[in-house]
């Protein structure tokens, strides 16, 4: 699949009835590398930058229209970043799907040296994620 001006957008590969695919931006940048089968993204969702972070979604369980994922960032240091979880659609479209993604439950932001910056406890409402409770640690110890 290319983008209007011709650039890649997606190369995408079966192998055995799974779609393996890698996701490009508008300059070539390789954004997303996963796995997508019967609706939805399998194993492990892959996620590039140029941030200096390592991003992926770890693909937990699924249910009738949703399926849900442990997303996982972090620093150069290999050290975690954040911990949060998600709620993604059902679809057919990889682009719609990954786009639908909403946090739940808790996500924790990590300081560089490991130790816990804040708390967010959220709660999703329609087709939003609300955020419910917060909690910020004192930089201080």
């Amino acid at each position: 699949m290319y983008f209007d001006d011709g650039k890649v957008k997606y190369l995408n590969t079966m192998d055995k009835g799974i779609l393996n695919f890698k996701r490009f931006d508008r300059e070539g940048n390789l954004m997303f590398v996963g796995r997508f089968s019967k609706s939805q993204l399998i194993d492990t969702l892959f996620i590039f930058d140029q941030e200096g972070f390592d991003h992926f979604v770890k693909i937990d369980s699924s249910d009738n229209n949703y399926f849900y994922g442990t997303f996982l960032s972090k620093y150069s240091t290999g050290a975690y970043a954040e911990v949060s979880l998600m709620r993604f659609n059902k679809g057919l479209d990889i682009d719609s799907v990954i786009g639908s993604s909403l946090l739940y439950g808790k996500k924790v932001i990590y300081k560089p040296d490991g130790s816990i910056g804040s708390e967010r406890i959220y709660e999703i409402q329609g087709n939003s994620s609300k955020i419910v409770r917060e909690t910020i640690y004192d930089s201080i110890k």
